[in-house]
């Protein structure tokens, strides 16, 4: 059975790349433009969470650390590995990351390759 990754990002291109990498890569793929829409697909897809989730920092609305912040509070999603990404290259962006907990963090532009690579160690041992 593949593992399941959710890509929340507001960019559709960089959605539709990550997807298409991802997929190749063997993993299933579900995206979301944002927060609601994630967790809209929680809500009605209960018994199908993400094995992982990669999420945008920078989106319209509640943005990704805010996010994050409500993944981390809630039971169901807690245990959850997240990815950051962000076009920020500020320290500052890779230190909220890390005290929220994330698995990594991603500054954009990045290679969709080199992610899904990451994704593989993160999620099957490199395997």
């Amino acid at each position: 059975m593949s593992k399941r990754i959710m890509v929340v990002d507001d960019d559709k291109e960089v959605q539709e790349i990550v997807a298409f990498v991802l997929h190749c890569n063997g993993f299933e793929v579900i995206s979301a433009l944002n927060g609601k829409q994630m967790q809209k697909h929680f809500t009605e897809h209960y018994a199908q969470l993400p094995d992982l989730i990669i999420l945008d920092v920078m989106m319209p609305g509640e943005d990704g650390y805010r996010i994050f912040s409500d993944l981390r509070c809630d039971p169901q999603t807690q245990h959850i590995p997240v990815i950051v990404m962000t076009a920020h290259t500020e320290d500052i962006y890779q230190r909220v990351s890390a005290d929220l907990g994330a698995a990594l963090h991603i500054t954009k532009p990045f290679h969709p390759v080199e992610l899904a690579e990451k994704v593989k160690v993160l999620l099957d041992g490199g395997q």
